[in-house]
């Protein structure tokens, strides 16, 4: 397998400077998080970065990488955090309507 390095730069929601990620992990990463989020409706950052462990096993550093990926998708208005409605002290994500309106888009469109 050749390995693609075009580097994407995110984006932070707080406006400081993000990171620089291969396009092809962030695609990866970026599509588990809108799956999780829209077939789980508790989803937290642990359960993504759970699910991610299992199913991205060919990226180092899953948990980096789930996260970083996950704050730009916040800062790009993709997902949002929001408090639990059932367990305290505990923030869950949640699909924007801009990420729902972008059903059957490649996900370059994320980026």
């Amino acid at each position: 397998m050749e390995k693609n390095n075009e580097l994407i730069e995110t984006e932070h929601p707080r406006k400081s400077k993000g990171v620089k990620i291969e396009r092809e992990a962030y695609a990866a990463a970026a599509d588990l998080i809108l799956r999780q989020i829209k077939h789980d409706e508790d989803a937290t950052l642990a359960t993504l970065i759970a699910e991610a462990e299992k199913t991205m096993k060919a990226y180092p550093n899953v948990a980096w990488l789930v996260f970083h990926v996950k704050l730009d998708l916040e800062a790009k208005g993709f997902i949002r955090l929001m408090p639990s409605r059932l367990k305290r002290n505990t923030f869950v994500l949640r699909l924007t309507p801009k990420a729902n309106r972008q059903k059957g888009k490649p996900i370059d469109f994320y980026q």
